[in-house]
């Protein structure tokens, strides 16, 4: 019976001494990514708050960011005077207090770095603003994701780190294969194929074909029977909303799909072949559609259309 109890006696102890919470130190540096407080991947977007907030009671002594952006990794090294942090096969590394270039790229986008960090025991860095202007101008490969290690150390030699990963996705894109540069069109012209592609690979939220406000009469009162009135009033031609009007998805469904066949795709064709057979009721006119899609993340995509009768 004793033993019975020793061993119980035994797990419970285990158990406890399991259970202990790790005690918070005042004194430690920290990270905190206030609207992301876990960590969690981030997708790039006009709205990503990525401002961490990074603290060292004992005052800074070190902060550097590890960043990890993969075949992007050289881009950084404009922005880094100390060679042995420069990227290429190894993650570029912003020395925020020791390196020269670096400061200057940090200060440059408003934030307070170099030697006054010295006698300071908190400062914010936008990760969103460095990731940014480090890849400006550049076409970024769809589905990525970049990581920034913030590691800090203390004037007491306290040191800690953390991983911020942001992931990116294209914007959408719009595309006619057989008219790239989206001509303007003489419906007088030879047919061709007028299949429009809408590829939104962050999953299409919004998706409207607006008609100009100019277009041929007849054009205008084609497309307005063939929509929902607008609810209160309302500037510039008919808009024809693939998403959201239940009379686009069947007065449409020869040429546009629209409802769920729209809504989180990633993928649709717009069919504007409709333009050739109404031709000679068009008089002569400018016509002009306005393609708008916008993502999930709220990323935007806009390109127009021309169809002309030029005589």
């Amino acid at each position: 019976m004793k033993k019975i109890m020793y061993v119980i006696a035994a797990a419970v102890v285990l158990l406890a001494t399991g259970c202990k919470k790790e005690k918070f130190d005042p004194a430690m540096p920290s990270v905190a990514w206030e609207s992301n407080p876990k960590f969690e991947t981030a997708e790039l977007t006009q709205s990503l708050d990525a401002v961490v907030t990074v603290s060292a009671p004992g005052k800074f002594q070190d902060l550097k960011l590890s960043l990890g952006l993969g075949n992007y990794n050289i881009l950084a090294n404009p922005y880094i005077s100390i060679s042995s942090n420069k990227g290429g096969s190894t993650n570029p590394i912003l020395d925020l207090m020791g390196d020269p270039s670096c400061v200057s790229f940090a200060k440059g986008l408003g934030m307070t770095v170099g030697q006054p960090l010295k006698d300071r025991s908190e400062v914010k860095l936008d990760l969103k603003a460095m990731l940014e202007k480090i890849l400006l101008g550049q076409v970024v490969d769809n589905n990525t994701t970049f990581s920034i290690d913030v590691r800090v150390t203390d004037q007491n030699g306290k040191m800690v780190s953390k991983t911020a990963k942001i992931h990116f996705t294209a914007a959408p894109v719009i595309s006619w294969a057989k008219n790239e540069t989206f001509a303007p069109v003489d419906v007088f012209a030879p047919e061709m194929d007028c299949k429009v592609d809408v590829w939104a690979p962050g999953k299409i939220e919004k998706l409207t074909v607006t008609l100009g406000e100019a277009s041929a009469p007849f054009l205008k009162d084609y497309v307005n029977k063939r929509i929902t009135p607008p609810s209160g009033a309302t500037t510039g031609g008919p808009v024809i909303d693939l998403v959201a009007d239940p009379l686009v998805q069947d007065s449409f469904k020869d040429w546009f799909p629209a409802g769920e066949g729209v809504a989180g795709k990633e993928k649709v064709t717009l069919n504007f072949g409709f333009m050739y057979g109404m031709k000679y009721d068009l008089q002569v006119s400018t016509n002009t559609f306005t393609i708008v899609v916008v993502d999930k993340n709220g990323k935007q995509t806009i390109q127009q259309l021309v169809f002309k009768r030029v005589e």
